[in-house]
């Protein structure tokens, strides 16, 4: 008989880290856009998203965000393998039982369910069959595998800022550490906040906000007198620290809270898209409403770039945050004029100069 398999131990301590978070600058997601190929025709196929069926979250695992830390065999002839860079690998737990990850230079979607036992700090979790990208990522990698044993997850354990997903059978422990620095993006709670140029009470005044106003969440650290988040006001202004305690989480159309980075610019700028369709759209004063194609990469919650395909070749880019039309950019070095957007119903109105498009938010946020 062969030698028996001898088991690691998985009871090391766990230790807390904490994490900001920086906001891909939209400016360098958009360069990569002058490098995509003309759109599709009209009836090219958008994918679904796997979203039926999923249930409700336990409380204390969504909406949350994680990074890999090591990907654990029970076999000590296999040891443990853990990622070069933890960020390439991380996995979002939606509210509405989503599962969103990154996995090196590939995306995966997919929804989660779990049954906790006792506190809710362990219990059983699975992933539904996950939709997966499927680029070669430059060695060394974990995107296979890891893709793989997501597949074979029968069970969790959370403590402080670790997740510990068991697979199947004694397979293994896949190891995630929580990513920290807020979610994308705050709500304003205090009736009028001051932005401070400086971590500091004293420092002088940037802007006031009122209650309820978005900004983008740039990081978060501690300061004199508590902990204070870099910001900005979403669609722009100026940038400044407000206190953690005048902040909340802003809530996505959607309803749910979203974590990491706004990864749809870049995605849209390489090329990975997770619809096409057409949209109306008019391209001089007083001309009629025409059809144009589009393709939209998606990040979840509203967050989306949206790359519009005009009759004539040209291409216009539409970015999207919380639901919201921020901005836009061309590939073409003549200016586009000035950019506005309204709403009415379920319909975001674009206008860049003399053009004119129509959005449904279904574009936007899927489904």
């Amino acid at each position: 008989m062969g030698q028996q398999r001898q088991r690691r131990s998985c009871a090391d301590p766990w230790r807390a880290r904490g994490h900001g978070s920086k906001r891909r600058p939209l400016q360098l997601a958009a360069a990569l856009l002058l490098s995509l190929p003309l759109l599709p025709g009209p009836g090219a196929p958008s994918r679904a998203e796997p979203r039926q069926g999923a249930a409700a979250a336990p409380i204390n695992l969504a909406p949350t965000h994680w990074q890999l830390l090591d990907i654990r065999s029970m076999d000590d002839a296999i040891g443990s393998r853990r990622p070069e860079h933890p960020r390439l690998y991380t996995l979002e737990l939606g509210a509405d039982g989503r599962a969103s990850l990154r996995l090196n230079c590939n995306r995966a979607t997919g929804t989660w369910t779990a049954m906790p036992a006792g506190d809710g700090s362990s219990g059983s979790l699975r992933f539904s069959p996950l939709a997966m990208t499927r680029a070669l990522c430059p060695p060394p990698s974990l995107d296979s595998q890891l893709g793989r044993d997501l597949a074979f997850v029968r069970g969790y354990r959370l403590e402080g800022d670790r997740l510990a997903l068991s697979l199947f059978a004694d397979g293994g422990i896949l190891l995630w550490e929580r990513l920290e620095g807020g979610p994308r993006n705050w709500r304003v709670t205090a009736q009028t906040a001051a932005l401070r140029r400086v971590p500091s009470a004293t420092a002088s005044v940037a802007a006031r906000y009122p209650a309820g106003t978005l900004l983008d969440n740039l990081g978060c650290g501690k300061g004199p007198a508590g902990l204070w988040c870099d910001v900005q006001r979403l669609g722009g202004g100026p940038r400044g620290y407000l206190l953690r305690n005048d902040l909340e989480a802003a809530i996505s159309p959607d309803g749910t809270v979203h974590y990491g980075e706004d990864g749809s610019a870049l995605r849209a700028g390489q090329g990975e898209f997770d619809a096409s369709g057409e949209l109306p759209c008019s391209l001089g004063s007083g001309q009629p409403m025409g059809r144009c194609g589009f393709q939209v990469a998606r990040a979840g919650g509203g967050y989306a770039t949206v790359v519009i395909s005009l009759p004539d070749g040209r291409r216009r880019t539409v970015y999207f945050r919380l639901g919201q039309a921020i901005g836009n950019a061309s590939a073409e070095a003549a200016p586009t004029g000035p950019f506005q957007a309204s709403r009415e119903g379920d319909l975001t109105r674009i206008q860049i100069g003399d053009e004119r498009f129509e959005i449904p938010d279904a574009v936007v946020l899927g489904g």
